[in-house]
């Protein structure tokens, strides 16, 4: 009989170590699945980073380059003196693998001696132009500053034998902006053993006088290796290896760097990222040891298995010996209420730690039980919410939390809650919703993700949903959209002239015979196109000025100021000037009555764009074949000066007052063209200065608008905070109204 029991007793410690084995392997299975998740999601972010760092950095990079010219092409003649102080700034913009800032003109081969003349007279000393054979056009570096500590190469050499330089100062010619160069090696590299020659990038942005000639390029040349390790050698990993490929000439692509170079295992992850930068396709590749990815691999899944181990033992032990002892068994089970005490106060300790950080977390989570009832809040999703009281049932969502669809009329459907719709086992993502109540009054736009929720021990079910305030992304995505939508409106009519009418013109001189007369009327609608254009970019910086230039005040002689505006406003223009409505011949010349205007504080330069706005839009909002008349008169008061621009033009109706300030908004376009930013760049300007901009009918006929300006604009206003998202938005427009719209537009 004892035999037997031990037996027996040997038997259920087998069954029941057998089945802890099989657990533990699961659980080890389980914890190991996860971890190769968390390793291909680390990989995936280390892209992610990389992408945004590269991209990120070559813009900057080519923004630096469109300053410099900017700055070089405000000068009438540049010298070096000019140069010096216009790049001053370059070495402190930490531009990592950056050799040299070179200004660069070109130069026919018939006038190469003239140009050399040129900047000889402007400062350049001595300067010789060193031609290269075989090239009908060159290119001639004048000035340079070195970034890299080397001594500054002689001025004169002719880039034209540099294809990789010849080609992107062409293109950057061809664009009217910044451009990239293929991969290849830099210049001042030629001479080194090919060991340490290294991948290289130049950067040209072409430097435009008055007017918008071409006065010649700014050249930036980039190490790739010190570039892309700068862009990303903070971003990545240390284990992460990436290498960035560039186009290079004839096509395909060639390696220009990598970073933190490593020899990958054979079970490395691997990503590869295609990269459209600035007219030119790059790759990024990314590899890495998932086991050197932070929060992959860990030791978890060992420890669990020890721990499951040691547990399947322990329990096997506690069958054999509660089998066969009584007083073992006994023992046994005190000890294993010791166990299990401690991890009861392990329990308690875990369910504290979870309670601190849904308290500490920044995104709202909601939990809701198998009948819908609110099961959990924390502080963020309260706050999101905008009260302390649950509701009832999900179907009281919408009345108790005030709940909308994103058209911020209609009650959001019960049945569409994400929280419903997990409860039915549905994933829900990035649903959206404005929440509108006393505690948010203008109302807040919410994105709601959603999870069926199975609690483990056979509970009942539920669903948890994470809320994430994102008014302030879709306000900015609202502004981007509505700009990349004036842009792209804007610029495509005058681009589509240039083409057309270039064409014409090509095709006019290649006639046979030539027809001179087609191919110069052609020439002056391009010129026309390319006006127009430039007004549109000069739009659009001086809408980013009037936001972020900081204000510089002193005293402002207005007088001095209107005349100069009104000066540059009657004076006659070009025919590439001309309106397209009136292609042949002169407007009627303004006539403009200015009464006494008093001395102001305020940034001159700012104040300079409003008065020109106004001014402008007086003469510009005028019908056809009519003079326009304006009158600038001013009034001095306790409360600042009163400026007043009246005009005898089209008027505004009474329905697009309260909407001509803002931004791209216009009223008449197609008569009479514009970008829609000239009223909103006045008021940014205005509301700067601490003062209000209005506008009115004009008593007779036409529009008046005063601005009003304090005796001291706030000495904190650097910069105007930005119009909130409801402002953007806007009011819902009815169907019919959106229908209207667009007839509209397309009979336009």
């Amino acid at each position: 009989m004892h035999s037997r029991r031990r037996y027996v007793s040997v038997a259920l410690a087998a069954v029941v170590l057998l089945l802890g084995a099989a657990a533990t392997a699961g659980v080890c299975v389980s914890l190991t699945s996860k971890e190769r998740r968390s390793a291909a999601q680390a990989m995936d972010r280390q892209v992610d980073l990389a992408q945004a760092a590269v991209s990120g950095e070559v813009q900057r990079y080519l923004d630096t380059i469109d300053t410099v010219a900017g700055a070089l092409g405000s000068h009438d003649v540049l010298t070096p003196d000019a140069f010096e102080r216009a790049t001053a700034r370059v070495p402190g913009e930490n531009l990592a693998g950056a050799t040299a800032v070179v200004f660069v003109v070109p130069a026919a081969t018939a006038g190469v001696a003239a140009v050399q003349q040129q900047w000889r007279s402007a400062g350049a000393g001595d300067l010789t132009l060193r031609p290269a054979p075989g090239v009908a056009e060159h290119y001639f570096a004048v000035y340079g500053r070195q970034l890299d500590g080397r001594e500054p190469a002689a001025g004169g050499a002719d880039f034209a034998e540099v294809p990789a330089v010849a080609d992107v100062l062409r293109e950057a010619r061809s664009l009217g902006g910044a451009a990239v160069s293929d991969a290849a090696v830099l210049t001042r590299d030629a001479g080194l053993p090919a060991t340490e020659r290294r991948r290289s990038l130049n950067l040209a942005s072409p430097v435009l006088g008055r007017g918008g000639s071409l006065r010649g390029f700014v050249l930036l040349g980039l190490r790739g290796e010190d570039f892309f390790g700068g862009a990303i050698g903070e971003v990545l990993q240390r284990r992460v290896t990436a290498t960035l490929w560039a186009a290079q000439e004839g096509g395909g692509l060639l390696p220009m760097a990598t970073v933190h170079p490593t020899a990958p295992p054979s079970d490395a992850l691997r990503r590869s990222r295609d990269l459209g930068i600035a007219q030119r396709h790059w790759r990024l590749d990314l590899a890495a040891d998932p086991r050197e990815l932070p929060g992959a691999y860990t030791d978890r899944p060992l420890l669990a298995g020890a721990a499951g181990a040691v547990l399947s033992v322990l329990l096997a032990a506690l069958v054999y010996l509660l089998s066969s002892r009584r007083a073992k068994a006994l023992e046994a089970v005190q000890e294993a209420t010791r166990e299990l005490r401690a991890a009861e106060r392990e329990a308690r300790d875990q369910a504290a730690l979870q309670q601190a950080i849904l308290t500490s977390v920044g995104e709202g989570v909601t939990v809701v039980g198998e009948d819908g009832r609110v099961l959990l809040h924390n502080p963020a999703a309260r706050a999101l919410l905008g009260t302390a009281e649950d509701a009832e049932h999900l179907e009281d969502w919408p009345a108790h939390y005030g709940a909308y669809l994103p058209d911020r009329v209609t009650p959001f459907p019960p049945g569409r809650l994400p929280m419903v719709r997990a409860l039915r086992g549905a994933a829900v993502d990035r649903e959206e919703m404005v929440i509108r109540n006393p505690a948010h009054p203008d109302g807040i736009l919410v994105s709601v993700g959603a999870r069926p929720l199975d609690r483990s021990g056979g509970g009942p079910r539920g669903a948890v949903a994470v809320l994430h305030d994102i008014t302030e992304l879709r306000r900015y995505e609202t502004e981007l959209a509505q700009f990349a939508a004036v842009v792209a409106h804007d610029l495509k009519s005058p681009l589509t002239a240039v083409h057309g009418f270039a064409a014409v013109a090509a095709d006019a001189l290649a006639a046979d015979p030539p027809r001179p007369e087609t191919a110069a009327a052609a020439l002056v609608r391009v010129r026309q196109g390319a006006t127009r254009m430039r007004a549109i970019i000069d739009d659009l910086l001086a809408y980013t000025t009037a936001r972020d230039a900081p204000l510089n005040v002193a005293e402002v002689d207005l007088r001095q100021l209107v005349d100069a505006v009104v000066a540059e406003r009657t004076a006659p223009r070009p025919a590439a000037y001309l309106s397209p409505a009136v292609p042949d011949a002169q407007p009627p010349a303004p006539s403009v009555w200015i009464g006494p205007l008093p001395t102001v504080r305020a940034d001159a330069g700012l104040l300079r764009l409003v008065v020109d706005n106004l001014v402008g839009n007086a003469i510009k909002y005028t019908p056809p074949g009519r003079a326009p008349h304006v009158e600038i008169t001013a009034e001095v008061s306790a409360g600042g000066v009163r400026l007043e621009v009246s005009d005898r033009g089209i008027g505004i109706p009474d329905e697009e007052k309260a909407r001509v300030f803002e931004s791209f908004h216009r009223a008449s376009p197609v008569e009479y063209g514009g970008t829609g930013l000239g009223l909103a760049i006045c008021r940014r300007i205005v509301e700067r200065h601490g003062g209000v901009v209005a506008v009115e009918d004009n008593p007779g006929g036409g529009t008046r608008f005063s601005v009003l300006l304090p005796p001291e604009p706030p000495a904190a206003a650097t910069r105007l905070p930005e119009d909130d998202w409801r402002r953007l938005q806007g009011p819902p427009v009815p169907a019919a109204a959106q229908a209207a719209a667009r007839a509209n537009h397309n009979a336009k």
